[in-house]
C-alpha cells in the first residue's frame, strides 16, 4: 500500500461525523488535510486536535451550495500547498418525508448540496489534477441508492446520481491518471446526519423501514471511524490499482 506522506487532500463535510473521522484518519496516515464545512468553529477545533496529534491540517469554511465558495475551496487549498492529490466528497444533507408531503426547499437543499456541490468540487479538482496526470476523487454514496427507502426517496435519488456520476467520470478520466472511487455506507451511528430529520415524521418512517426489512434495531451500527478506515484503504492503493466501489455496513444488516 502507498504512503500518504506528502499528499494533500480536501475533505468536505468535515466538521463532524464521517467527514471528521476521515480527516483524522487521513492525517494520521500522513496526508495534509484541508477541512471544509459551514461550521467554522467546529473546523478550527478539529484542526487543533489533528495538529496536537502530530498531523497537518487546515480549514476553509465552505457552503457546498455556493458555487463560488466550492471553487475557492479547491483553488485555495491548491495555492497554499502547491498541489492537490485527493478530494473526499463527503458533504451531504438528508431529510425524511414522503414525496407526497415533500417540501421544495428541502429537495433543493439536498440536490444542491449532495449533487451540484459534488459536481462543482469534482470539476474544480480536475482542473488541478488533470495537468499533473494523477489524483483521487472519492465520493460518498449510500445503500439507499440501490434500495427502496420510503421517506428517503429524494435523498436516495441524490446518492444514486452520485453513483452514476462516479461511474461516468471514471470512464472519462481513468486513462488520464485519475482514480474515481465510491464508498457506499449504511446505518452509521454517532453522526449528525439525522439532525435535519423531523421528529414528528421519524416514528412512521422507522416503522415502515422495519416492516420492509431495511432496518433492524437489534443490528449493531457501524461507526464513523469504520468508514474512515475504508477511505484510507482506498486512497493508499498503488497507483495502478483502484477499489472502484467499496460497501461498508453492519454485517447483520
Amino acid at each position: 500500500m502507498e504512503s500518504l506522506q506528502g499528499r494533500v487532500g480536501v475533505v468536505t463535510g468535515a466538521s463532524s461525523g464521517i467527514g471528521a473521522a476521515c480527516a483524522r484518519a487521513l492525517a494520521a496516515a500522513g496526508m495534509t488535510v484541508v477541512l471544509a464545512a459551514r461550521r467554522e468553529e467546529k473546523l478550527a477545533e478539529l484542526c487543533t486536535e489533528i495538529r496536537h496529534a502530530g498531523g497537518r491540517a487546515d480549514f476553509i469554511a465552505t457552503d457546498m451550495r455556493e458555487e463560488a465558495q466550492v471553487e475557492a475551496l479547491i483553488a485555495t487549498a491548491t495555492y497554499r500547498y502547491g498541489h492537490l492529490d485527493a478530494l473526499v466528497n463527503n458533504a451531504a444533507v438528508g431529510m425524511v418525508r414522503t414525496v407526497a408531503e415533500g417540501k421544495t426547499e428541502e429537495w433543493r437543499a439536498m440536490l444542491e448540496t449532495n449533487v451540484l456541490g459534488t459536481l462543482v468540487a469534482c470539476r474544480a479538482a480536475l482542473r488541478e489534477m488533470l495537468p499533473r496526470g494523477r489524483g483521487d476523487i472519492l465520493n460518498m454514496t449510500s445503500a439507499s441508492a440501490h434500495e427502496a427507502w420510503p421517506y428517503l426517496s429524494v435523498y436516495a435519488a441524490t446518492k444514486a446520481a452520485i453513483h452514476s456520476l462516479s461511474r461516468g467520470l471514471r470512464a472519462e478520466v481513468a486513462g488520464q491518471g485519475i482514480r474515481v472511487m465510491t464508498v457506499e455506507i449504511h446505518n452509521v451511528g454517532g453522526t449528525d446526519f439525522a439532525s435535519n430529520f423531523e421528529p414528528e415524521v421519524m416514528p412512521a418512517a422507522i416503522r415502515r423501514w422495519e416492516e420492509i426489512g431495511l432496518l433492524s434495531r437489534e443490528s449493531p451500527m457501524i461507526q464513523a471511524d469504520d468508514v474512515a478506515r475504508a477511505v484510507v484503504f482506498q486512497l493508499t492503493q498503488p497507483d495502478a490499482a483502484s477499489v472502484h466501489n467499496l460497501t461498508i455496513r453492519s454485517r447483520a444488516n
